[in-house]
């Protein structure tokens, strides 16, 4: 008896510990989301990598172009029916530099836009690079780039989205959601780091 109680506190701490580490990181998590805003200072990169999949990234990149901040930039995860000069239209008729501009085609998540920057960047012999994507996205996009390219100098440049603000239940609902996927990936750069997929087979299990 004596050794199921000790079995029993034993299971429970652990439940308890694992709760608190849980919400203590989320709490963590979502508060340095909060914080998060563009640079004040804009250095200049050898590159500019946009990743679709929200408001203002692409925009946003494009001004950082005009104002000569990179040499070039890749927009990562255009859908392959997309050209060039249809999404100019829009972002930004203006452009001046059309031609060093480049859209990845082939990443369709977050891990997939690291191997496409990869490949880019050796391409380019580009060795400084600025990631513009939303400050929800921002700590796992890290995370896959600096596990891809750990030679390669980043710079975050956290974009905020239209109606994502600490009061609004969405921004919750999201952090929540982006919260998880951060440990998976965090998770799956530890022990699979040589794994091609979000999800390798091994975690599925």
């Amino acid at each position: 008896m004596t050794f199921l109680k000790r079995l029993f506190t034993i299971l429970a701490g652990s439940v308890i510990l694992f709760i608190f580490g849980w919400l203590g990181g989320f709490v963590i998590f979502t508060g340095s989301i909060a914080l998060m805003s563009e640079p004040k200072i804009i250095t200049t990169t050898d590159g500019i990598i946009a990743l679709t999949g929200g408001t203002n990234r692409i925009t946003r990149a494009l001004e950082l172009m005009k104002e000569n901040k990179a040499k070039g930039l890749l927009v990562s995860g255009v859908n392959p029916d997309v050209r060039l000069r249809e999404l100019l239209g829009l972002h930004d008729k203006n452009i001046p530099t059309p031609c060093c501009i480049t859209l990845g085609r082939t990443a369709d998540n977050t891990i997939g836009n690291a191997t496409e920057a990869r490949d880019w960047i050796a391409a380019n012999d580009f060795h400084s690079v600025r990631i513009v994507t939303a400050n929800y996205h921002m700590p796992r996009a890290l995370l896959e780039f600096h596990h891809a390219l750990p030679e390669t100098k980043i710079i975050a440049h956290p974009i905020l989205p239209h109606n994502f603000l600490p009061h609004q239940l969405n921004y919750w609902k999201l952090c929540f959601t982006e919260y998880h996927k951060f440990l998976v990936t965090l998770l799956r750069i530890l022990f699979f780091p040589h794994a091609t997929s979000p999800l390798p087979a091994e975690m599925k299990q």
